[in-house]
């Protein structure tokens, strides 16, 4: 008898493993897909960024990309009294502002895509650090810059920092139309 139940146990675990080797390449036979680039791995490889986007569509998006490393670089932090501290200036916040330009660069500072797929805060946030970048004084009033007398990098901050502050003024100033409901229906 135990010889029996001995026997139709390794039966049981032949079939059993024969099954999991079945379910190993039916799963291992499908395509898996590449896992999604995390954020991090853009600061610790500087040539990541340019192969990332010449792929045909990369995961992450290059907007969500740009979210993502403002969103990091503005992170406050926490001191030793748990109080709430502005954001440091240090390499990796201006390593991560850089490479939210860099994105936008690639997206050829198109203002239709930024305005569509970033917030006003977001795209506010991206357009100051290419103003500080491009060395346009802070506190200077853009009115009082003779734009042929800046460097070409410059003058082109300070247009696309204008006409973006144009259009969203002008933007939020037509009414919103409210979303219209259906009609009730009785329960």
């Amino acid at each position: 008898m135990k010889k029996k139940n001995a026997a139709s146990e390794k039966q049981l675990a032949k079939k059993m493993s024969a099954e999991a080797a079945d379910r190993e390449a039916a799963t291992s036979s499908r395509p898996c897909t590449p896992p999604q680039t995390s954020w991090f791995e853009f600061l610790l490889d500087v040539s990541l960024l340019e192969s990332h986007l010449e792929k045909h569509s990369p995961d992450p998006p290059p907007v969500q990309l740009i979210i993502q490393f403002l969103e990091q670089a503005s992170k406050p932090t926490v001191n030793e009294q748990n109080q709430v501290q502005p954001p440091t200036d240090n390499k990796r916040n201006r390593t991560l502002k850089l490479l939210a330009l860099k994105v936008a660069a690639h997206l050829k500072w198109d203002l239709d895509v930024l305005e569509k797929c970033l917030s006003v805060p977001v795209l506010n946030m991206l357009l100051n650090e290419l103003l500080c970048i491009s060395k346009v004084p802070p506190g200077t009033k853009h009115v009082d810059l003779d734009l042929a007398s800046l460097p070409p990098t410059t003058a082109m901050a300070v247009m696309l920092y204008n006409r973006w502050a144009i259009r969203t003024i002008v933007q939020s100033s037509f009414p919103v139309k409210p979303i219209k409901q259906g009609p009730l229906q009785p329960n």
